[in-house]
């Protein structure tokens, strides 16, 4: 071989392997343009359990408010139904009472 042969293949293997690199860089960048976008996705991620873990604390201590209020209209109906019982008792007696005199009258 001569060197012009030599020099030929030095200068195809040159080429050949500048556009391998160049390829490999392609890839790099892309492979580091993922890598920031999943770094991305992980924060989001990171940020919504934060917001999912307020949210479950405000639902909890809504839910305590709630059986605190059902507590007290339990409490509060049962002493309605003990006032209108006591009610119809007061005013029973007191037709009692009136339609008693009535027939006295007569």
């Amino acid at each position: 071989m001569s060197t012009t042969d030599y020099g030929e293949q030095i200068v195809r293997l040159e080429e050949k392997s500048s556009e391998r690199l160049d390829r490999i860089e392609q890839k790099i960048d892309k492979l580091a343009d993922v890598i920031v976008q999943i770094a991305r996705v992980e924060e989001k991620i990171s940020d919504l359990e934060i917001r999912r873990e307020e949210q479950h604390q405000r639902v909890n201590n809504l839910s305590k408010k709630i059986d605190n209020i059902d507590t007290h209209v339990t409490s509060l109906v049962e002493k309605v139904a003990t006032m209108q019982k006591v009610g119809w008792l007061v005013s029973g007696v007191f037709f009692a009472g009136v339609g008693s005199q009535i027939s006295q009258l007569l």
